[in-house]
């Protein structure tokens, strides 16, 4: 038998095993969960070198907070130029941090991507995220898209190989063990010349998302110690929007409060706010806590990862309210504010709040929805002053605008009503290799005057 014809036997046999391994791969465990990585064109995550590694930090959020789920190394394979690597991981245990999940809801997980490579001497960073649902808790496979905002050149160390990085929290961070008040909108009528009325609502018709937003920068805890909190965040962090959800679902909502004059009011829902301080870790392996060491990499994470709401008929009922006086998070968030837009409101008239926000984002493009003062919140708790100024968001899944109900009605004297952003800005992707900046809805704060 010839060479040639004992090779094309040998083929179907090698074509059965590459199927089997690969199936066997990418096959979802009971209870957990295959991760494909891939980049933003939505190929699968690999081909950066001859020598690299990519390396995958897994947290997840959950009703009682954001818990780990694992660390993963994904290590180059194949020979000469072929790279037949499979950014693959597989995620076991997933009751166990999520026993169960109502069909309303999904829970985000967030993916944090380091590419070591080494023969380039280069270090990318990313983020990626999904979600879990209540199907997916018998077994699910997913793509995950990795976003690569920072590429730095690789420390030594790392270039010996045996290192690996991950996050963790600070001893600042925290997450509300209990229900608060967080303000969705606040009505700030001091100065004012009669009673306004604002109101706000989510519709249940589509998924109401509530996303995270992140920060990093370098050696936070010293840069946020000094000076005015305004400026220390603007010049020592870059802030990220929208960059994973850590939970989103069905939800209705509708309050209305009549604020007089010379008085602050807001409407808020009850909810699990957390702020998370973490720090980067660059580890040698099989030596635990004692060979790790931070790398000066820092990143703050404010969001919301539960709130309090009761089953409906065709969704959840987010309990809330409404409130006279100023939120207890005081001036910390006020400080933050630079005014978006004034607003002539004829006395009787009133005005709907996709109107004032309509134009957040300009050119960008980007919706960010209404931000969540979290970080106000936090600083209340003991976070550093500076973090006042990071609010995580609320919108729909698929919004062209504003994406919440509502609007102010004056029942006085005219008024120029004001509408406030935030002064920081919020990075957005809008493309594979393209991103912009835009100030956010910082909360729906208005004041009448």
């Amino acid at each position: 038998m010839s060479r040639i014809i004992r090779i094309l036997l040998m083929l179907p046999l090698i074509t059965l095993l590459i199927a089997t391994y690969a199936s066997a791969e990418w096959a979802p465990p009971g209870n957990g969960m295959v991760v494909v990585l891939t980049d933003e064109h939505g190929k699968v995550l690999r081909g950066f070198s001859g020598d690299y590694e990519v390396q995958v930090q897994v947290d997840v959020a959950t009703p009682s907070g954001i818990k780990p789920l694992g660390h993963y190394r994904i290590k180059r394979s194949g020979f000469w130029k072929f790279d037949t690597t499979g950014s693959v991981l597989t995620v076991k245990g997933l009751r166990k941090v999520l026993p169960r999940i109502t069909e309303e809801k999904r829970y985000g997980v967030r993916f944090s991507v380091w590419i070591v490579d080494r023969e380039n001497g280069v270090l990318h960073r990313g983020i990626g995220s999904t979600f879990l649902s209540a199907a997916d808790l018998g077994g699910v496979s997913k793509r995950v898209k990795v976003a690569i905002f920072e590429e730095e050149p690789l420390p030594k160390p790392a270039r010996e190989g045996g290192y690996y990085y991950e996050w963790r929290p600070a001893d600042d961070s925290w997450e509300a063990s209990r229900y608060l008040k967080v303000p969705l909108l606040i009505i700030d009528n001091r100065d004012g010349k009669g009673k306004l009325q604002g109101s706000i609502s989510l519709d249940g018709e589509y998924r109401t998302q509530f996303s995270a937003t992140l920060a990093y920068g370098t050696d936070l805890e010293a840069k946020f110690g000094n000076g005015d909190p305004v400026k220390a965040l603007s010049s020592a962090v870059t802030i990220y929007g929208k960059r994973w959800v850590p939970m989103e679902g069905k939800y209705y909502f509708y309050r209305a409060v009549d604020v007089p004059k010379g008085d602050v009011g807001y409407v808020y829902l009850w909810a699990r706010p957390y702020y998370r301080h973490e720090k980067e870790y660059i580890c040698a392996e099989g030596m635990g806590a004692y060979g790790c060491s931070e790398t000066g990499k820092e990143r703050i994470d404010v969001g919301i990862y539960d709130v309090k709401a009761e089953k409906g008929a065709n969704g959840y009922i987010i309990d809330g309210g409404t409130a006279l006086g100023s939120p207890s998070f005081g001036q910390a968030f006020f400080s933050f504010t630079r005014e978006y837009i004034r607003y002539p409101l004829r006395s009787n008239e009133g005005v709907s709040m996709r109107y004032l926000f309509s134009g957040m984002g300009g050119s960008c493009g980007v919706r960010f929805g209404v931000g969540v003062p979290v970080g106000a919140i936090a600083v209340a708790f003991g976070a550093p002053a500076p973090v006042a100024g990071l609010v995580a968001s609320v919108q729909y899944e698929k919004a062209g605008s504003v994406s919440i109900g509502g609007g102010i009605q004056n029942y006085e004297q005219p008024i120029t009503l004001r509408a406030f952003k935030s002064p920081q800005r919020y990075r957005f992707k809008t493309g594979w290799f393209s991103s912009c900046s835009v100030g956010v809805p910082f909360g729906l704060y208005v004041r009448g005057g």
